[in-house]
């Protein structure tokens, strides 16, 4: 059966060390969290689904071209910092059952929290910022991977190919209108575990 990938890919306005990021770096571990509590998660790179197979192959230093495009706009701005110069991309890779565990998980808890103050850290983006797409059932996903089906979102827009919430596609390429009533409950696991672990900030 198919398995959804889903890759997220913004830039900080500031550095991965800089106090300016802090608020979302100390985020990070119980976003991962929650998401690994979250009925419907497989795995996320880094973790068990990338130990369990193969290593991904291709460029370390992957990132869609809109990244580059960006930073390069930024170095020529007066007002760029120095995370335009060092590439402080924060970018995530995870492997889902289906479209709704995943937005029930980006859209509710401690995530949505963060999406909330995402203008406090990331810079205003005119690209696509997330994206998903179809994989088979133990397919490890390269590196290069989610660069280039963020870039075909961007260019070309949601197609079975590569797609976002907004016209999303089955795995089948059939264009999907997600289950209401699925997210509600994918929701409420989301929401009653975040409740009863609250981040220590």
């Amino acid at each position: 059966m198919a398995k959804l990938a889903f890759y997220t890919c913004a830039i900080l306005e500031e550095s991965h060390g800089n106090p300016h990021s802090k608020g979302f770096i100390d985020r990070v571990p119980s976003m991962f969290e929650s998401a690994e509590e979250a009925e419907g998660f497989v795995d996320h790179a880094g973790s068990r689904y990338l130990q369990t197979q193969d290593s991904p192959s291709g460029d370390p230093g992957a990132s869609p071209r809109f990244t580059a495009e960006q930073r390069e706009a930024r170095i020529k701005d007066d007002s760029a910092t120095t995370a335009a110069s060092d590439g402080s991309e924060a970018a995530t890779v995870s492997i889902w059952d289906d479209l709704e565990s995943v937005y029930a998980f980006a859209y509710n808890g401690r995530h949505m929290e963060a999406l909330k103050k995402r203008s406090e850290w990331f810079v205003n983006l005119e690209w696509p910022t997330y994206i998903a797409w179809w994989v088979e059932d133990g397919e490890t996903p390269t590196r290069e991977d989610p660069a280039s089906q963020l870039e075909h979102l961007g260019d070309k827009g949601s197609t079975p190919h590569a797609f976002d919430f907004k016209a999303p596609f089955d795995a089948a390429g059939t264009p999907w209108k997600m289950h209401r009533s699925k997210i509600q409950e994918r929701a409420k696991t989301v929401k009653a575990f975040d409740e009863d672990n609250p981040q220590n900030l």
